[in-house]
């Protein structure tokens, strides 16, 4: 199991009250497959996806990547080398092209820009984009071509997990399918977990698991009644 969360709690403090957002949260992720994660608005998918990336800690109880507690690993490392994220607003940096966005982890971890030159081009052709796109900018593109770059430059960070921020949410009925499926292929294809926190019931069926954030838990779903 590379992710698990064990008697998780989260409250929010402000000068009046406190929120009890998460309250024992137990689950399990597995590498190769594509995991859903769906609620209300403010029924906390957000601090839950805050919490895997390595954001935040936990309030108490643990959250463990490949049996260590979070708490345990300097953040900034994790976040950098083992896990990636991928937003609804893409994230892409605006003044690269699609070559050089993808090439950007890369070359943070060390990389020589010729190899990291080589994988991104790679990276982006396995998820869709041509090699005439390539070199255009971010902002010439589409959103289902942003998020297919940005797909690529998670890949780039050679993580086993994959965290996905409502990555439909800016896209019509048809691309978030698209992406929806490039995500399930490439859990399958290159024993990735993803995990996709989203409000886009739509997408639910295309997922192996989905559990529901409610009253602070995370249900798990039969989706086999749906």
């Amino acid at each position: 199991m590379i992710l698990e969360l064990k008697d998780v709690t989260f409250s929010y403090h402000t000068k009046y009250q406190t929120v009890d957002v998460l309250k024992g949260v137990n689950c399990g992720f597995e590498q190769g497959s594509i995991y859903g994660i769906v609620g209300k608005s403010g029924s906390g998918k957000s601090t839950v996806l805050s919490l895997m990336a390595g954001i935040t800690l936990p309030g108490s109880g643990e959250v463990l990547f490949e049996g260590v507690p979070t708490s345990k690993i300097r953040l900034e490392d994790y976040r950098r080398d083992k896990v990636s994220v991928i937003y609804q607003s893409f994230r892409l940096l605006p003044l690269l092209n699609c070559i050089e966005n993808v090439m950007y982890p890369m070359e943070l971890k060390g990389m020589k820009k010729k190899e990291a030159e080589e994988q991104a081009r790679a990276l982006l052709a396995e998820v869709g984009i041509p090699d005439e796109t390539m070199e255009r900018f971010p902002v010439t593109l589409s959103g289902g071509e942003q998020q297919r770059v940005a797909i690529a430059r998670a890949l780039a960070g050679r993580t086993h997990l994959l965290l996905a921020d409502e990555p439909t949410g800016n896209l019509d009925f048809e691309n978030s399918g698209l992406i929806i499926d490039l995500l399930k292929k490439l859990a399958k294809e290159k024993n990735i977990c993803i995990i996709v926190v989203t409000h886009d019931v739509d997408v639910m069926g295309k997922m192996d698991f989905v559990y529901r954030m409610q009253s602070g838990q995370l249900v798990p779903q039969d989706m086999s009644a749906s």
